[in-house]
């Protein structure tokens, strides 16, 4: 078996990697990425396989771009005080 692991390069560094790896990583867009193995990479399908699969699993990870826009909620006691500090006390004088 084959563990691949994929680390985003400086702009302009290219693909760190062997051959197979800087194809595949081109074929998918990849510019720039340094590219860590352990196992018996020598065989050219497990290594092909096993870097598919670092592929797919960088497509799991969101970007900031891609975050969905957080929505606060303002915690009970906040509340509370804001109303209490809205509010005006009337003082009755007899």
């Amino acid at each position: 078996s084959v563990r691949v692991r994929l680390v985003p390069a400086p702009r302009g560094t290219g693909i760190v990697g062997s051959p197979v790896m800087k194809k595949m990583l081109g074929f998918a867009g990849v510019a720039d990425a340094f590219s860590c193995t352990c196992g018996h990479s020598r065989t050219t399908e497990n290594f092909m396989k096993a870097t598919f699969e670092a592929l797919r699993a960088t497509y799991a990870y969101l970007t900031p771009d891609l975050w969905k826009e957080t929505q606060f909620v303002k915690p009970p006691l906040q509340e509370h005080t804001d109303y209490l500090s809205q509010t005006k006390s009337v003082a009755v004088v007899e």
